[in-house]
């Protein structure tokens, strides 16, 4: 009984390690050069590691995964907004949100690394922020 409830309680307090979205893997290749799958799928998850290229391959996985679904989600816009007339507007306001969305983590990268080696991180980590609150705006926006 003792030892049941000691193995109980350490699966308990382990961690889940997710495994890696193969799209994303295979995303975050196409956007790097010269990391392997492997190397995404080991540090996919190392965001807190302190260790730069690993937080580099966290973020850019985190991001890619970000992009994904917000592209599925704007194409399901698109479709409503072609029935609609407006399918012109919304690839206007998209493309006017990519650039600032890129001129935004470009300033808050540069302000928040001083012009330091972290600067491509806060890149990524901003980059991945407003892109999943552009996909939640979208998503708002469907009608059912």
């Amino acid at each position: 009984m003792k030892h049941t409830l000691l193995l109980v309680t350490l699966l308990a307090c382990t961690p889940a390690f997710a495994q890696p979205d193969e799209q994303v893997v295979q995303a975050v290749q196409r956007q790097t050069q010269g990391l392997s799958a492997a190397d995404i799928r080991q540090y996919h998850d190392a965001c807190d590691s302190g260790v730069t290229l690993q937080m580099n391959i966290c973020h850019s996985y985190r991001l890619a995964r970000q992009d994904l679904k917000l592209n599925a989600t704007y194409a399901r816009v698109r479709q409503q907004a072609a029935k609609t007339g407006n399918e012109a507007a919304l690839l206007k306001a998209q493309r006017a949100w990519l650039a600032w969305r890129d001129s935004q983590c470009a300033y808050e990268g540069k302000a928040g690394a001083g012009g330091g080696s972290a600067e491509g991180l806060f890149v990524l980590s901003c980059r991945e922020a407003l892109t999943g609150e552009q996909e939640t705006r979208l998503q708002d926006s469907l009608t059912p």
